[in-house]
């Protein structure tokens, strides 16, 4: 995406500006947990079809969290009956994110309960919080039974059997996305500062938290020149990530949704953050789970597993942001498309290499794209002030 240009109709609504909250932020906490215990997912079976069901798990727990998300930018967080009700979906939360690692084992059924009951909170909250809202309650009343019935769906395919349990949770999230699609145009209500601010939050707790996986998988390498190595280009990975969504994707996101018109921001917030951001944090995932494999053994080929979980992590990651800019824009981000293919034939292609020298090298194409992409804007900006 880009910010040197107007996005779409500045709003002539007056903004009330609106901070996260501290319950939010630990609410957060508790979903973001989840996010990782996917990598644990991986690790258990790296196959083509455990890839695909580690990212249909972290699908459903990001759609869960996004539901959140919505409902915490439309009501007061701040009274009492609310804060117990959102700690009981912390609670529930919490066992869905212990549960992740068995989501396709015998002890599925907690992971499905945890998220029924998650799910089932979110409808109930946001309909009492919006109670005095008519225009957002007949919104969420609509939405509701949509939530519901995939919650349901959800519960069905933890006591399935685990042959048919990625199915029937993938008849869940389309039931999500299909309600979500039909009432786009309700009237949804969004903060601009505090919904993008949400959304940022937490992708750089996802980045801390891929942060501490790499330090776990630095814990039995002997303190050498080796190690390093190894610490300083994993850490730059992570970096890079962050200078890739945080220099000026980030700012023109939340600039992009401030500019809409009221009726504009729902769709727009829709697409931007609930769709395009599930690519974003699964990208962040995947790169864990490279770094992490690298790192345990740095100087022995990256596994075939390995390094496609760090090409597609980056390649997933970056073409995420050309999903933005085209939603908003319709422009193509060429260079963001461009080094995601090349971060992922180049990653898949390093058969035989020290793991060291493939994470460096894809990490090498993700800094060198963002760093030509940056140039690239500020000699657009320069031009701009001086017309």
């Amino acid at each position: 995406m880009s910010d040197v240009a107007p996005l779409v109709k500045e709003s002539t609504e007056t903004e009330e500006e609106r901070k996260t909250s501290y319950i939010e932020l630990f609410f957060d906490l508790v979903f973001v947990f989840a996010f990782t215990q996917v990598t644990a997912l991986i690790l258990e079976d790296t196959s083509v079809q455990g890839f695909l069901r580690s990212a249909l798990v972290l699908a459903m727990v990001w759609w869960a969290w996004s539901a959140y998300a919505w409902m915490t930018n439309a009501i007061d967080v701040e009274n009492s009956v609310t804060r117990l009700l959102m700690f009981g979906a912390m609670a529930a939360g919490f066992f869905m994110a212990l549960s992740v690692p068995d989501a396709f084992q015998d002890e599925a059924a907690w992971f499905a309960v945890a998220y029924f009951v998650a799910r089932v909170l979110n409808s109930m909250l946001y309909a009492w919080g919006v109670r005095d809202d008519p225009g957002q309650l007949r919104a969420v009343a609509r939405l509701s039974p949509w939530f519901v019935l995939a919650a349901v769906i959800a519960l069905i395919g933890g006591f399935a059997d685990a042959d048919y349990r990625a199915w029937i949770w993938l008849a869940s999230l389309v039931i999500d996305v299909v309600g979500t699609l039909l009432v786009a145009r309700a009237d949804w209500r969004v903060s601009p500062s505090h919904f993008a601010e949400r959304y940022a939050l937490i992708v750089i707790i996802a980045l801390g938290e891929s942060i501490v996986a790499i330090g776990i998988g630095t814990s039995d390498l002997e303190r050498d020149a080796t190690y390093a190595l190894s610490v300083v280009v994993a850490f730059a990975g992570v970096a890079a990530l962050w200078w890739a969504y945080f220099d000026f994707t980030a700012v023109a996101a939340e600039r992009s949704l401030r500019r809409a018109s009221a009726a504009a921001r729902g769709p727009l917030a829709r697409d931007v953050f609930t769709f395009f951001h599930y690519p974003v944090v699964l990208g962040i995932i995947f790169y864990a789970v490279a770094a992490k494999k690298t790192l345990e053994h740095p100087l022995d080929p990256l596994s075939e597993p390995g390094r496609w979980a760090l090409g597609l992590g980056v390649a997933a990651f970056l073409c995420a942001f050309a999903l933005m800019r085209f939603r908003v824009l319709r422009r193509i981000a060429w260079e963001r498309l461009g080094a995601g293919a090349v971060a992922l034939v180049v990653a898949v292609s390093l058969d035989g290499t020290d793991s060291i020298v493939t994470l460096g090298v894809v990490i090498l194409v993700l800094i060198l794209s963002v760093a030509v992409e940056t140039a690239r804007l500020h000699e657009i900006r320069a031009a701009l002030r001086e017309r």
